[in-house]
């Protein structure tokens, strides 16, 4: 790839000395450097090579928790860890590379906060066990809090993911996170259609320039070389078409991504309609690097059809795995039953999405007063949140809450300065959590569907009159009315997809109606 869009040469992208194989077995590295790098913090060859390995049968590939901006966050990932588990991998939703730095700017002190900010590698790790956690507590015959181990402790480091279009500043915050943050792999945002995203060029923007693919990742490959650390690309099939899908994977494998995963949807399409599934099938026959496939995998049948039509190496699941929290379980079941769709009975499932919810609510609610559990980092002596360290203005690190307060805003920014919320704010933002989750989770079953407009109009601060109609005022009581709910409706998720992102305003007006 030599040419942008216009046609106009571009001086060409950084060297990177590629040896990738379609098992994933690769190194990244500067063309100039002599150090060997060294061995892998995770073994993708290894991972990829599992669903090969079982004598022509399938066999379960590896399964991915897809990173999701605003809601797959780490709530929700230490939740399903918590609870019913069954992913192999989950990265962190992406960290804005600003395009430019303002004048005077100090940028290696600005770019080390922007890319350590709210992540910690071993971020799942540290779940093994957990004292005070009512979700997985039982008590014994004489009263006595009983600790229990989390059933699904998980034994693989968080992947990290960068979203920009300047290269150097992307090769920069690449090699914070593989230095500092211990990531295992760092991962290029090239499929987020938002427009406030690709009006700057970032996300599937990228897509429309093969080279801009090129360079963005061959500088993420450089930022990490010699650390071990891998590089992988997640991709859309094309911004308004697919006429550059072709050039885009290639310039991917070029510029050193050592697997690739593909929505197989455009940008312009968002989450509508179905995912084009033959889009993956041609990228895993022009590619000698791994392909994951990503895009309506609601149900092991799915998943199935998914591996046997394109071949994929690996398949990454989002919206699917908060509708059907047991997803990646029933997947790994199917695989390993050859389609059996005997799972659980009721009233196991029921237990588990009961877990799922209170372990969501419990990581949604923690310590309101803003300071979060804390442990070890694994970036040094100090002490970091589950959430990660973020910057002082000094440039030292300090702590940050794992789960901090809506008292001081998201928990992945700086939020010093910002007006303290109200109690009634504080419970709607409690509330929210639980309506998005809901959104999702209720969606695949008829009956329960029914009671998405009860969700929904819970509210903490409504009109007297609202509050006779519906008494649901407060987190606590709206999480015990879910757990009803599921207690008597819950059956096996039927495969319906949930198109949040495209009907954002036209979802609430249904539900405005509906009520």
């Amino acid at each position: 790839v030599s040419a942008g869009r216009c046609g106009a040469a571009h001086p060409k992208p950084p060297q990177v000395t590629t040896r990738a194989t379609r098992d994933g077995d690769a190194t990244a590295c500067s063309s100039s450097s002599a150090v060997p790098s060294p061995r892998p913090r995770r073994d993708y060859g290894a991972l990829f090579r599992r669903a090969k390995q079982s004598g022509g049968n399938d066999k379960c590939p590896p399964l991915f928790l897809a990173p999701m901006e605003g809601l797959g966050d780490h709530r929700l990932r230490r939740a399903l860890v918590l609870s019913t588990g069954g992913f192999d991998e989950a990265c962190r939703e992406f960290t804005r590379v600003p395009g430019t730095l303002s004048q005077g700017a100090k940028a290696e002190k600005l770019l080390r906060g922007i890319a350590l900010n709210g992540y910690d590698a071993r971020e799942l790790m540290k779940l093994e066990s957990n004292a005070g956690m009512g979700y997985h507590g039982t008590e014994n015959d004489a009263g006595q809090r009983v600790e229990q181990k989390v059933r699904h402790a998980h034994q693989s480091l968080l992947a990290a993911q960068l979203m920009g279009s300047t290269s150097e500043l992307l090769r920069q915050c690449a090699f914070v996170l593989a230095t500092e943050g211990g990531a295992p792999r760092v991962d290029l945002n090239c499929g987020c259609p938002a427009t406030v995203v690709t009006g700057k060029g970032a996300g599937s923007g990228l897509l429309r320039d093969p080279y801009l693919v090129e360079q963005c990742i061959a500088a993420v490959a450089t930022g990490v070389c010699g650390t071990g650390c891998s590089v992988s690309l997640k991709m859309r099939s094309g911004f308004d078409d697919r006429s550059l899908l072709r050039d885009n994977l290639l310039a991917a494998q070029a510029g050193g991504a050592q697997f690739i995963t593909l929505h197989p949807r455009t940008r312009k399409e968002g989450y509508t309609g179905h995912a084009h599934w033959d889009d993956i099938a041609f990228a895993v026959d022009l590619l000698d690097i791994p392909v994951v496939g990503n895009g309506d995998v609601t149900s092991p049948a799915k998943a199935l059809r998914m591996l046997r039509e394109t071949g994929c190496a690996g398949i990454m699941v989002g919206r699917g795995a908060v509708q059907d929290p047991l997803l990646f379980r029933r997947v790994k079941h199917a695989f390993d039953t050859d389609g059996d769709t005997l799972f659980l009975s009721r009233e196991e499932e029921v237990r588990e999405i009961k877990a799922f919810l209170n372990a969501f609510a419990a990581e949604a609610f923690v310590d309101d007063t803003g300071h979060g559990r804390e442990s070890s980092s694994s970036r040094g002596g100090g002490t970091t949140s589950t959430n990660g360290s973020s910057i002082s203005s000094s440039g030292s690190s300090r702590t940050t809450s794992t789960n901090a307060s809506p008292t001081t805003g998201s928990n992945d920014g700086n939020t010093r300065g910002r007006k303290p919320k109200t109690n009634g704010e504080l419970e709607n933002y409690k509330l929210g959590k639980l309506k998005q989750i809901c959104k999702y989770l209720f969606a695949g079953n008829p009956e329960l569907r029914e009671h998405v407009a009860e969700v929904l109009n819970a509210s903490a601060t409504r009109s007297a009159k609202d509050s006779e109609e519906n008494d649901l005022s407060t987190a606590t009581e709206l999480l015990e009315r879910i757990n009803e709910l599921v207690e008597k409706h819950w059956r096996a998720p039927e495969d319906v997809l949930v198109d949040a992102f495209s009907m954002r305003g036209g979802y609430e007006n249904g539900m405005k109606a509906a009520r």
